[in-house]
């Protein structure tokens, strides 16, 4: 493992261990009084050595926020000299740094930001003090990720348990625990932590941010270009919303601004904001000079060394905002070793020793640090932002492609030096003004769209239970824990609930009920067959077992490439999507099972009965495959041919005009809407009040399309009687810039790819090859549909669109999976098994279909112009996934399968003859 180690280094009095950056915190350094109870003590000294005249003190302006100070670590393979000691003895609660261990050969760092280090691999060593508690806000608590970390293994283990155990009594007891344990633990979550809000719910802030021209390593002056533009946007959004969980809106404005908008955002977090995009600057790194008592000489004037210069290490605070005494200063290099630039990713992550970093460089990057470290091992590197230095460990080994840090760090404080770390901005830039805005939906908005959403998934709810009678109510509590699942981890890894996010989650949860669907009409097969109660359910779920488990997993490939891949709100998506299928797999698996057999076995629940609304005769539905197939390909060639014409992308995806209105009299956001909804100007423009901070007033922003700013001034002014006062204008770009763009294109192309490689292994190619076309031809349709009809395709959209693939994909596995079972089971031609493998699943085909329908045409109906583009765009992805599941995705099986003379009875049962996991009907009993 290649390793920048954290060491201290040689003893001086006028200098302190290194400082890594994160928020205020308390320092480790040799003060005159003893360390503070959560601050980690100094080594013990080191052999004596001549002592260099004091540092000058530091400048008293206030301390950067995120510098917080890394007190020396454990020596590598040979033991660097430690600080000396404090004049008085740390406390008895702070803990020294753990030793690194001995130094190994070259190896890359880490890639995923998830990874952990191997057990027994050295690691550099970082003691960071614990960091001072910043105020509450609403969504802003955290829970310690060594809390997390030790949740997350203690319930592992015991769903490893409850699948690996025979008896039926342990099982029962095992799940009953975890299922009280996670929903009392997701209560609490969302109880203790709550839920940030969006910026059409509850508001938050927009800035204006200037980029100002930055001078390159020679010094010359870089002007802005849009490329600097660009790459602004593209590090402000990975530093200040990493995981793509907060919905903010980060769009290029002019030729060197840049325009921010983040929700629920309170003064703390405000303030944290404003400082972290002050610290987006120049970032270096460079060799420390190895004589110790020249940095003082050159600091006091009376020495000046040819190429070095002396910079001092990082202020920090208690925390209680005061200034900790000057650690000192290093000797460094006037032309850096290597610019930041060449970081590719910096990421944190909680493992074995803690939470960590890890740090990679490019391909450039990766060949200057290898030379560098190669002839430099025991040497510290110091890590140089802004002309101050954040850290500088000691390289205990050569390194080239990256490295692990490691430490008593706490989350925050690991985060903020990973932050530190990557993409260091090539230009400079400061906050031109900072407004707190109003929510884009009024109150009354709100409440219709939760209302109708929650009025839909009662009356589907209501359905269920009708129709599967005491069934369906052991749904309804396996579906209300799937809930509260997905809002306790919403709370506990600060997601931003959005209005479309609320309509998504129920949405989510009315798909979910399709589990359920499918084992309660194995279980109607099974209890026809003449089977015992309990024999019926134990079989209904292992033969359920496989088609719920792939559906979800081909969707969850697609959610995990979409988070690695994709950025900002598209990695949102990805990781709410994550969280909804192993919620829904959870409650319809095992809390579901847990309770029928809790039924049996009390003998509350002897015999169980259902409706059956299912059509019996037999429907030859291959037998229209060449009419659907050749209407299916007409509709998606006028779709591909409308959509670019016709362009039906909103301000927030294609960019537009932004007008500010300072002369309030007789505005508000309501009567603004009102009026330019009669208007001509293209599509719906966003509508906003916003009032500086720290300030008295308010103004209204209007984004419109491009070029409407004239016609909404004339608009606002012939509807209000007046001419309108003091307004500027100006373009501003896409809410989705090119970068989220293209890396959504390349994840959604990988998603694809992975969910072929899967079905392919799975089933066969040819049932990759419609499950793929039948998702393509879903996507493009509607896109298509929505041209057509003249509505909006924005950010709520994609959502939407996402969302509709994740439905088509799993609707057509489940047919796949009944398939797959005929051929494996039944006599009789491709044909004539496929066609009864759809009459099979027709039931649960409508079932499906009609529950979520119930909940989209609620929205639909009655949630209000705000949500009904979403709620129209997910009705026709509906309506056309259930579609092509049955005649686009099976036809296109038995014409590749007649196309190339694949035997694919004999493929399906030799691929279940080699399979080692277990298939349909031994699946493990869940």
């Amino acid at each position: 493992m290649n390793i920048l180690a954290q060491t201290a280094p040689p003893s001086t009095p006028a200098k302190a261990p290194e400082a890594a950056p994160a928020t205020p915190a308390p320092a480790p350094a040799a003060p005159k009084e003893a360390p503070k109870a959560d601050a980690a003590p100094a080594p013990a000294s080191a052999p004596a050595t001549p002592t260099p005249p004091p540092a000058p003190a530091a400048p008293k302006e206030a301390p950067k926020a995120d510098a917080t100070p890394a007190p020396a670590a454990a020596p590598a393979t040979t033991p660097a000299p430690a600080p000396a000691a404090p004049k008085e003895a740390p406390k008895a609660d702070a803990t020294p740094a753990p030793a690194a261990a001995p130094a190994t050969t070259q190896a890359p760092a880490p890639a995923a930001p998830t990874e952990a280090p191997k057990a027994g691999e050295p690691t550099a060593t970082i003691s960071v003090p614990t960091e001072a508690t910043p105020a509450k806000e609403e969504g802003s608590a955290t829970v310690p990720s060594e809390v997390v970390f030790t949740i997350g293994v203690v319930l592992m283990a015991l769903f490893l348990w409850y699948f690996a155990t025979e008896s039926t009594r342990r099982k029962r007891l095992i799940g009953s625990f975890l299922a009280v344990a996670v929903t009392a633990g997701c209560l609490w979550f969302y109880d203790s932590l709550g839920i940030r809000k969006g910026i059409e719910i509850q508001g938050g802030i927009a800035m204006t941010i200037k980029i100002d021209p930055g001078k390159d390593e020679k010094g010359e002056v870089k002007a802005v270009t849009p490329a600097a533009q660009q790459q602004a946007i593209k590090v402000l959004q990975r530093r200040l919303d990493a995981m793509g969980t907060q919905e903010m809106a980060i769009t290029p404005q002019g030729e060197d601004r840049i325009f921010l908008e983040i929700p629920g955002v309170g003064e703390e977090r405000r303030k944290e904001i404003e400082d972290i995009i002050s610290k987006v600057a120049r970032l270096d790194f460079s060799i420390v000079h190895q004589d110790q008592f020249l940095v003082q000489q050159v600091v006091s004037g009376s020495h000046v060394e040819p190429g070095w210069r002396a910079l001092p290490y990082a202020k920090e605070v208690d925390k209680d905002g005061n200034e900790l005494p000057s650690r000192g200063y290093e000797l460094v290099k006037l032309r850096p070793d290597m610019a930041g630039k060449h970081v590719s990713a910096a990421h944190y992550f909680y493992g074995p020793e803690g939470d960590s970093i890890s740090v990679s460089f490019d391909s450039e990057g990766a060949s200057i640090m290898g030379a560098l470290t190669q002839t430099n091992v025991q040497r510290q590197l110091a890590i140089i932002m802004d002309g101050e230095i954040l850290s500088a460990p000691v390289i205990n080994e050569p390194f080239s492609s990256g490295c692990l840090i490691t430490g008593n760090f706490t989350q925050e404080t690991a985060s903020a030096l990973a932050s530190a770390l990557e993409n260091p901005l090539e230009n400079p830039i400061r906050i031109e003004s900072s407004n707190i805005i109003s929510p884009t939906m009024g109150k009354e908005t709100i409440r219709q769209g939760v209302l109708a959403g929650v009025a839909g998934l009662c009356l589907t709810l209501i359905f269920i239970s009708i129709y599967y009678r005491f069934s369906g109510l052991v749904a309804l509590l396996g579906l209300a824990i799937n809930g509260v699942m997905i809002f306790g981890a919403m709370a506990l890894f600060k997601f931003t609930l959005t209005l479309p996010g609320i309509a998504g989650i129920i949405l989510t949860i009315g798909v979910a009920i399709d589990a359920n669907v499918l084992i309660y009409e194995r279980l109607r097969e099974e209890l026809a067959a003449g089977k015992s109660l309990e024999g019926a359910i134990k079989t209904a779920y292992e033969k359920a077992f496989s088609a719920i488990l792939d559906s979800n997993l081909t969707s969850l490939f697609t959610a995990v490439i979409l988070f690695l891949v994709a950025t900002g709100t598209v990695k949102g998506f990805a990781i709410t999507l994550t969280i909804g299928i192993l919620a829904s797999l959870f409650s319809a698996l095992l809390v579901t099972r847990v309770c029928f057999s809790w039924a049996i076995d009390s003998g509350f629940t002897k015999k169980l009965s259902f409706m059956d609304l299912t059509p019996k005769r037999f429907f030859d539905f291959l037998g229209y495959s060449r009419v659907c197939l050749m209407a299916s390909i007409g509709a998606v060639i006028a779709s591909l041919i409308l959509v670019p014409i016709i362009d039906p992308r909103g301000v927030d995806l294609k960019g537009g005009d932004k007008l500010e209105i300072h002369d309030t009299a007789g505005l508000t956001v309501d009567k603004i809407k009102g009026i330019l909804d009669q208007a001509d100007i293209g599509r719906s423009p966003i509508i906003q009040s916003q009032s500086p901070v720290g300030a008295e007033g308010e103004f209204f922003s209007i984004r419109s399309e491009f070029g409407t700013a004239p016609k909404v001034i004339e608009s606002l002014e012939k509807g209000l009687g007046h001419p309108l006062g003091e307004t500027t204008t100006e373009s501003i770009g896409s809410a989705v810039g090119s970068e989220l763009l293209r890396t959504s294109a390349i994840a959604l192309g990988l998603g694809l790819l992975a969910i072929m490689l899967y079905v392919t292994v799975r089933y066969e190619f040819a049932f990759a090859l419609g499950a793929i076309a039948a998702l393509i031809h879903d996507l493009v349709i509607v896109c298509g549909v929505l041209a057509l009809t003249g509505q909006e395709v924005s950010l709520i959209t994609v959502g939407a669109l996402l969302t509709i693939a994740g439905y088509s994909i799993n609707d057509t596995i489940v047919i796949f999976d009944r398939v797959r079972e005929g051929l494996a089971t039944k006599r009789g031609d491709v044909k004539d098994v496929m066609n009864h493998s759809l009459n099979a699943t027709l039931g649960r085909t409508i079932l499906t279909g009609v529950t979520t329908l119930l909940t989209v045409l609620t929205l639909l109906i009655f949630a209000g112009s705000a949500l009904a583009n979403f709620a129209f765009t997910l009705l026709i992805g509906i309506i056309i996934g259930t579609y092509s599941s049955v005649f686009v995705a099976s036809p296109i099986v038995l014409w590749w399968v007649k196309r190339t003379g694949t035997n694919l009875r004999r493929e399906v049962l030799d691929t279940e003859a080699a399979k080692v996991v277990t298939g349909p009907g031994t699946a493990p009993a869940a």
